[in-house]
């Protein structure tokens, strides 16, 4: 017999406080998940606690299929179970986040993990700034604003490395070809360009001198 999860709310009590939630988008190899590992370190050293909130743990359906159908980007995420998981958070609840993981099989099964709120909540990712809904709960939108060629650069180190350990079978030059004519040069002009006009804070990334410093500035007004 099959157990469901008790009611978080009877567990988890709502916490008194009001958490900043904090949302970092920019191009393919743009840095999002690095800069965002930083800013969490940076934060944790100075006795602020951060939750970085996988974007991935969304995905409506297998990203196995998604790599093979290569459908609408923003089509094949819960947007409605992400935007439920946050007002959960940011009134200081817990929520249970959904996790994917692959089997050898490659099978795609879906569980979930208790995760609580914290001071701090951050969501890196190409559409963090494409939901209206969730655009409107965060007051610090950051657009790490990278070159082509840098952002190019870092994919065919990714794709190199990929090819040594056999990921990947295709030449480096049709690696190239698309990222100037394919999907990621799709995704570049529907999800990350246009969106830069909501931005709070545009880094430029390109630029590594002091960039985490800078938006802890940003936070510390923000937490004002």
């Amino acid at each position: 017999m099959k157990v469901s999860n008790p009611p978080i709310e009877e567990q988890y009590p709502t916490k008194d406080e009001n958490p900043l939630l904090i949302l970092i988008t920019g191009g393919a190899a743009s840095g999002k998940t690095t800069f965002t590992q930083q800013l969490r370190e940076y934060l944790e050293q100075n006795q602020q606690k951060a939750l970085i909130l996988p974007f991935d743990n969304y995905y409506a359906y297998s990203p196995l299929l998604f790599q093979s159908r290569n459908p609408i980007l923003h089509e094949i995420f819960l947007w409605e179970e992400l935007n439920k998981d946050l007002e959960a958070l940011l009134a200081g609840k817990s929520i249970y986040l959904p996790i994917y993981e692959n089997s050898r099989e490659r099978k795609f099964a879906r569980s979930i993990t208790l995760i609580n709120s914290s001071p701090i909540i951050i969501i890196e990712g190409m559409l963090s700034f494409f939901n209206k809904e969730i655009r409107e709960k965060s007051p610090l939108k950051i657009y790490l604003e990278v070159s082509e060629k840098t952002r190019l650069e870092r994919r065919l180190a990714r794709y190199k490395k990929g090819l040594e350990e056999g990921k990947f079978t295709k030449p480096v030059e049709y690696e190239i070809e698309r990222f100037y004519k394919g999907k990621p040069k799709e995704n570049q002009e529907t999800y990350v360009e246009p969106v830069k006009t909501y931005a709070d804070l545009v880094i430029n990334y390109d630029i590594y001198e002091r960039k985490v410093e800078k938006v802890i500035g940003e936070i510390r007004e923000k937490l004002k």
